[in-house]
């Protein structure tokens, strides 16, 4: 049986199954995962897939910046924006700050940042990706 996504955080693992999925609808009918290590079986629900709609769609927006920015971003870069957003600022301000004409590095560097875990956009999760999204870096970070 195939799981649609591996996942690996830093404490366990979890195989997660999307609606509709071969695997997803054994695991309701009782059918489950044996072997040898322990690992978490998570099957994602149609309801909770759609609340998360806003939240994926975001992400398929700014993972290809992360990709096609690989290796171009200085770490000097990332923490001068990390500072920078010490107070809420938003997309086009640090845009505005960083970029020097072409924003793609400065884009990046708060993407970067953001799935590091290093800043924060609560709004993400219910509205679009915009120039006026509010990036803040963790409290405890700073």
């Amino acid at each position: 049986m195939l799981a649609d996504f591996w996942v690996s955080y830093s404490d366990r693992q979890e195989l997660v199954l999307l609606p509709g999925s071969a695997a997803a609808e054994a695991m309701s009918q009782g059918v489950t995962f044996e072997g040898d290590g322990a690992i978490d079986v998570r099957i994602i629900s149609s309801a909770d897939l759609a609340a998360s709609r806003t939240w994926i769609d975001n992400w398929k927006r700014m993972l290809p910046c992360l990709v096609i920015t690989r290796g171009l971003l200085g770490q000097f870069l990332s923490d001068a924006v990390e500072r920078f957003v010490a107070s809420p600022k938003a997309l086009s301000a640090i845009e505005r700050e960083f970029s020097g004409g072409d924003p793609i590095l400065a884009r990046a560097a708060v993407f970067g940042l953001l799935y590091a875990g290093r800043i924060t956009a609560p709004e993400l999760r219910a509205n679009a990706l915009s120039p006026t999204t509010l990036f803040v870096a963790e409290e405890s970070r700073l």
